[in-house]
């Protein structure tokens, strides 16, 4: 065999490894999306939407409440144009509805959420600790543990809101605020059991485990950063999204104008 053959045969054997290794590779990179996308789905985010969604709806109502005493002001509607006024309550609405739709769109179905947690558990698991997190998370104790979880990242979600003060009593978001302590509630009575129960030794010794508290500070302190970061962004949005729409109450400002010419 000549030495340019030879040298054919070597590069093709070492293209031949490099194709398997390529593919092994691909392999053990959707095996561990599934095992990342299992763990995911074993959690429950709806307390902390809810903490959002009223959240962000008392944000929504309050730029829209400034842009019409604003607008009011522009156009000397004078006192009688306020929260009482059936075309302002007209104007809220009008606005109301589609800056909470792209609320809806932009953070309560959590499609946002997902890639940056199939990011942040792929970093910090190996494929060998999503099996045995999927192991102890599909137990009965395992599926407890995952609800104290879920509670304790809406707890510290509107814990943030709270004490920097973000969080207003006004008036608009009475439904907001019991929807969000309902599920608040049962989520606190569901993710409750009894520690004396022989059975949750296997959840003592997994919170206790060097992986169980990996991923207890992992679920709950980096999770709910990415949360609490997401719904500050959005609120910080809010205003510049409510004024793009002033035109669209303008005609409810004229109407009122010439009811009270």
């Amino acid at each position: 065999m000549s030495v340019a053959a030879r040298a054919v045969m070597v590069v093709l054997a070492l293209l031949t490894c490099a194709a398997g290794a390529t593919a092994a590779a691909d392999e053990n990179a959707e095996r561990k999306r599934q095992q990342i996308e299992q763990l995911i789905g074993l959690h429950d985010l709806t307390t902390s939407v809810s903490i959002g969604n009223y959240y962000l709806k008392q944000e929504s109502l309050v730029a829209i409440r400034s842009l019409l005493t604003r607008l009011g002001k522009e156009e000397k509607l004078g006192p009688d144009w306020n929260l009482r006024n059936p075309q302002w309550q007209r104007a809220e609405e009008k606005l109301l509805q589609p800056v909470m739709a792209k609320v809806a769109d932009d953070f309560s179905n959590l499609d946002w959420l997902r890639p940056q947690w199939e990011e942040l558990d792929s970093r910090e698991f190996s494929a060998a600790e999503l099996d045995v997190l999927l192991a102890h998370f599909h137990s009965d104790v395992g599926r407890k543990q995952a609800k104290i979880v879920d509670h304790t990242v809406s707890t510290h979600v509107i814990t943030t809101l709270s004490f920097s003060g973000k969080l207003k009593d006004i008036p608009g978001v009475q439904d907001e605020r019991s929807r969000m302590q309902n599920i608040w509630n049962k989520e606190d009575d569901d993710m409750r059991f009894s520690i004396q129960d022989a059975t949750n030794a296997d959840g003592q010794r997994f919170a206790y485990s060097a992986l169980g508290k990996k991923y207890f500070v992992t679920a709950i302190l980096k999770l709910t950063g990415i949360i609490s970061r997401r719904i500050d962004e959005l609120a910080v949005a809010l205003p510049k999204e409510v004024d793009a729409r002033a035109d669209q109450v303008r005609p409810l400002l004229q109407e009122f104008k010439s009811g009270h010419g």
